[in-house]
């Protein structure tokens, strides 16, 4: 699925969601230069895939 793919998707199942695109950051040193909304919530995203790309997952 692309990005449009999912937002379509969340929309059609009628999940509230935010978007906010910012650079990539590696660490919560990093994170702490970047204005985001909500800072005081950490998020963090985890992608997990088998060895064949066949089945992906996203958290």
């Amino acid at each position: 699925m692309n990005k449009q793919q999912i937002y379509d998707y969340l929309n059609q199942e009628n999940v509230w969601y935010e978007i906010t695109e910012h650079e990539a950051v590696y660490n919560m040193a990093e994170l702490s230069n970047i204005e985001i909304p909500y800072p005081e919530y950490d998020a963090k995203n985890l992608f997990v895939r088998d060895d064949r790309w066949d089945d992906k997952y996203f958290w």
